[in-house]
């Protein structure tokens, strides 16, 4: 499947209409929003399987994942 069509469950749909009352530049019609939703989604993936990285002695791409994850969120200026 193409990363440009994503079919959203009415879950999905649901859950990105009750965040855009709380973030008021979301806009689950308009690619962008829904980009920067995705992109917020890998950065707290990428926490989670950092932590576990750290754990299983993958230290080296701990550290790596830590820094991109730091970056994105830095410029979405969470």
């Amino acid at each position: 499947m193409s990363l440009e069509v994503i079919e959203l469950s009415e879950k999905h749909r649901r859950l990105l209409d009750r965040l855009g009352e709380l973030i008021p530049d979301l806009d689950p019609e308009r690619p962008q929003s829904l980009q920067r939703i995705f992109g917020l989604g890998l950065i707290a993936l990428t926490m989670q399987i950092t932590s576990k990285a750290r754990q299983g002695d993958k230290e080296e791409l701990a550290e790596e994942l830590g820094t991109l994850a730091r970056e994105m969120v830095e410029e979405e200026q969470w």
